[in-house]
């Protein structure tokens, strides 16, 4: 369950590693555990003239465990536009195998005539998705899904969309955060940057401003300064992603996230950084202090090879990272001094350390240990302040 590394330049790869590995562990816990793997469509892609319309033959493939005998269902399947997730049409041809392992299969007919083709593309979608969720039947039922990308186009299958093309418009712009674990508080000092989503239609280029904005506790206003402007090429409708910069999360506060919509890049005043807040978006966030500056729980002054090393569980964190650095007395720890780490699964935070960390320290000498809580996404949610121990065999 504890792995040990003495190379800290392989310290990501390692943890991305070991979070994969834990999470398959949960998954398949137990080799009789019957579940779906997953399910794939055959065309994955197809293209569909607006002048004709046309049936596509898909074909599903979905799979199981091995130990799996209940087969798998189906109810309905859902043609969207990619960009809006607009429901254009529901196709209740029903799948249902009651037994079996995998691999299953279906196959479908979707048929979309040159009516409902032209239509959508009159209403700017260009870009469809036909979706299908596969379900087990079995007491603990898992899901997949799978999809087939659909593009609207010409007759001409080798001509561009000359004579389609639509000037570019925004449907929705929405900000999350990443980490993506991350909620409404940061400790401080901890790295933190937003994603916006775009879902659009056309083609053209999306100019826009990042601009931050720190409560004033004292009357409640926001003031925004902008932090960097952006611009981006969007074709053939769809969703794309803009990442913002760092985000300061070094003084405690809240603070209010904004991505405005520009028309044109250039110096903005501070009274018109968003001339047009209906194509904005925003969020917001607090940075707190670590309550207890302290050290992590019950911190021993003095360490044996069974002493317990525990502290506060993290929501969210699949591993937790333990590293060990010898105490130099002075006011920094050089990579020079690194010791060793553990990775501990996140179900858990309290350890020992390994018999191969053990066998590095010398009695006597003073060493610090610090955890960091990481979210399966490989992403540093939380770490303790670094606690000191005397080495005592």
């Amino acid at each position: 369950m504890f792995r040990d590394s003495t190379r800290i330049s392989k310290q990501g790869v390692a943890i991305q590693s070991l979070i994969t590995a834990l999470m398959l562990g949960l998954l398949f816990s137990t080799t009789s555990q019957a579940a779906l793997i997953g399910a794939t469509s055959a065309p994955k892609q197809a293209r569909v003239p607006v002048e004709e319309g046309r049936t596509l033959q898909i074909h599903w493939v979905i799979s199981t465990t091995s130990a799996h005998s209940t087969g798998a269902f189906s109810a309905q399947g859902t043609l969207k536009d990619a960009a809006t997730s607009t429901v254009l049409k529901t196709l209740t041809t029903p799948f249902n195998k009651t037994e079996g392992a995998g691999p299953l299969y279906f196959d479908e007919p979707l048929t979309i005539t040159a009516e409902e083709a032209t239509e959508w593309l009159k209403l700017g979608y260009r870009q469809l998705e036909y979706t299908r969720q596969f379900s087990t039947g079995s007491e603990r039922p898992t899901t997949s899904e799978a999809k087939v990308i659909i593009k609207l186009g010409n007759k001409n299958a080798n001509a561009s969309f000359s004579g389609l093309e639509t000037a570019l418009a925004i449907h929705n712009l929405q900000l999350s955060y990443k980490p993506q674990r991350f909620r409404s508080q940061i400790n401080a000092g901890l790295p933190l940057q937003a994603q916006l989503s775009v879902a659009y239609s056309g083609n053209g280029e999306l100019k826009g401003s990042w601009q931050l904005a720190a409560l004033d506790e004292s009357n409640g206003k926001l003031q925004f300064k902008e932090l960097a402007q952006v611009s981006k090429i969007l074709r053939s409708g769809g969703r794309d992603w803009l990442l913002s910069p760092q985000l300061p999360t070094v003084t405690a506060g809240r603070y209010t996230l904004r991505f405005c919509q520009l028309q044109t890049l250039n110096a903005t005043s501070s009274e018109n950084l968003c001339p047009n807040p209906q194509q904005s978006a925003s969020i917001e966030y607090q940075v707190i202090t670590e309550e207890a500056s302290a050290p992590p729980e019950a911190a021993p002054a003095t360490l044996a090879a069974t002493t317990q090393l525990n502290w506060k569980a993290t929501e969210g964190a699949v591993v937790y990272e333990l590293t060990l650095t010898q105490h130099s007395g002075q006011a920094s720890i050089t990579s020079a001094e690194y010791i060793g780490r553990l990775l501990i699964p996140g179900q858990t935070h309290r350890t020992t350390l390994s018999p191969q960390l053990l066998d590095r320290l010398l009695p006597g000498n003073s060493y610090e240990w610090q955890v960091k809580a990481l979210d399966k996404h490989g992403d540093l949610i939380h770490q303790t302040p670094p606690a000191r121990f005397v080495f005592m065999p």
